[in-house]
């Protein structure tokens, strides 16, 4: 017993000084192997404040103003009979170069509008679409006289409009211009989903190449090997600010100091070990929240699969639209939707005057970009079957939504949580951040043991986000441990300032490790 009470302390004796003889071996290597990849994050997060704040592109409007629709003298069932159309998906009331136009959706979700004339019945152009996207834009952007480089129609996102933009399909309009003006905008609602210039196009392709790493998809024909790698990379960053936090913090007295002036490797470790325990704790919250981002990513967001635009028979709207009380003088939009076995016209209201010049908020639809706020469009349901007003009509159709979407996601067999609560929701903020782009929206709350809560976009049938407990942990994660939203009652130019000396200070200790490695070798 007492030779193994003896063997006992001289064994963990040993462990220690091989752990102690090998630390610093161990953090060299994995200092090498995540150099690059975190000098690419480092370099593209000093990017991002200027393409997201200092150096975004400005533009003359933000959304469209609040005016009342153009009242069709046309009915609309008349206009679907004259071209014998006997089927639809939905409708919207639109000013095609100053003429009152019905837009039908008639084909699929993604398909491009056709335009007829409300007054006439004729139908517009074939390129109508293009025609009003280009309207649009050229509004948005004040500018009447310069020439259209070229219109493209998007149907999926691609390397300049990404899928933080959320809005699909778009107009992508590029402008005659020194520089290079392009503006992306929606024509069924008609909004604008996001603009850029040619220096912010080309940081973001920078930051996709260097901060997301979608070249790796691109290579390897998959999301998960993108993920999986950065995963492992993240994990390896986080061991070396560990290990490099024990030998500079805590062993530095095993390790040699600079025998005088000229040891000019003994002064750079001792400048790697200053700026390195001052930038750990941000080296570990980037990397910690960087990697739980990273992990959700395994499961692709597909929110735009969520959308109820069921082909509807055009003899359901026994009622015309121009038969219906209403006041067209508030009427700001209108548009059909289904739920619960009945067809609705979806009438959106303009706000009462009190409120059109009080509140600064732009009515209608908003992607947050940049506008975070709007005044919701009250919204009255009449049935196409009567003409009757349904009441609640706006609550019974997000619920309507919210419980298909989660069904379609659940699959056909799994139990249909209740609903706990609905809120209209006009303003990002909280776990509904600007990042979902729409607005505005209906938060519906389910009772599941995740709490999840479906945030649905009425105007358009589509779900705006889903949001479970595993999501609020990531959101708050990365809002204060990546993006340190915690300063943010400073000012987001502070915030930024933050955000970026500490993205400095992780290089600096990054690029100093590099030098030290290469002065050693020599």
């Amino acid at each position: 017993m007492q030779t193994l009470d003896q063997t006992a302390p001289a064994r963990r004796g040993t462990i220690r000084q091989s752990v102690q003889r090998h630390m610093y071996r161990w953090h060299r290597v994995i200092g090498l192997i995540t150099v690059l990849p975190v000098i690419c994050w480092t370099l593209s997060g000093l990017l991002h404040p200027l393409m997201s704040n200092w150096l975004r592109p400005k533009i003359a409007r933000e959304a469209l103003p609040p005016l009342p629709a153009p009242r069709p003298a046309l009915p609309l069932t008349q206009v679907l009979r004259q071209h014998n159309l006997t089927q639809l998906r939905n409708v919207r009331l639109v000013r095609w170069r100053g003429q009152p136009a019905y837009q039908l959706l008639i084909d699929g979700p993604t398909a491009r509008p056709r335009y007829f004339n409300a007054t006439s019945g004729a139908a517009l152009p074939a390129d109508a679409d293009r025609q009003y996207a280009e309207q649009l834009a050229r509004y948005f952007a004040q500018d009447s006289t310069t020439g259209i480089r070229r219109a493209e129609r998007l149907t999926r996102f691609d390397a300049e409009y990404k899928f933080v933009n959320r809005l699909l399909p778009v107009w992508k309009v590029t402008f005659e211009r020194p520089d290079g003006l392009t503006v992306y905008v929606e024509t069924m609602p008609a909004r604008l989903a996001t603009f850029n210039n040619a220096t912010r196009a080309a940081f973001i392709r920078s930051f996709d190449a260097l901060h997301s790493w979608s070249w790796v998809e691109w290579l390897s024909g998959s999301n998960t090997v993108r993920v999986l790698l950065m995963l492992a990379l993240l994990t390896i960053i986080i061991g070396s600010a560990v290990s490099g936090l024990v030998i500079y913090g805590f062993m530095w007295g095993r390790f040699r100091r600079p025998r005088n002036a000229a040891d000019k490797v003994g002064w750079l470790r001792k400048y790697h070990r200053a700026v390195g325990l001052a930038v750990a704790l941000v080296t570990l919250t980037f990397a910690s929240s960087g990697a739980f981002h990273v992990y959700l990513k395994l499961h692709p967001d597909e929110r735009l699969r969520y959308q109820h635009a069921p082909i509807l028979a055009a003899d359901r709207l026994a009622v015309d639209l121009t038969q219906l009380p209403l006041d067209w003088a508030r009427v700001q939009n209108v548009a059909l939707a289904e739920f619960d076995g009945e067809l609705y016209y979806q009438v959106f209201q303009l706000p009462a005057e009190d409120a059109d010049h009080t509140n600064g908020k732009p009515t209608g639809a908003s992607t947050g970009q940049p506008v975070e706020v709007v005044s919701a469009a009250p919204i009255s349901y009449y049935r196409a079957s009567t003409g009757q007003l349904l009441l609640e009509g706006a609550e019974r159709h997000a619920r309507f939504l919210a419980t298909r979407f989660f069904q379609q996601a659940a699959g056909p067999y799994a139990a249909t949580p209740a609903i706990e609560q609905t809120a209209l929701v006009d303003h990002f903020e909280g776990e509904y951040g600007f990042i979902n782009k729409r607005l505005p929206v209906v938060k519906v709350v389910l009772r599941t043991p995740s709490q999840t809560t479906l945030y649905v976009e009425p105007a358009t049938g589509r779900l705006a986000a889903r949001v479970d407990n595993l999501d609020r942990y990531e959101g708050l994660s990365f809002a204060f441990l990546h993006k340190y939203h915690a300063v943010g009652s400073l000012g987001k130019n502070i915030r930024d300032a933050i955000t970026m000396l500490a993205a400095a200070g992780v290089l600096a200790v990054s690029l100093l490790g590099l030098w030290l490695f290469v002065k050693v070798k020599h």
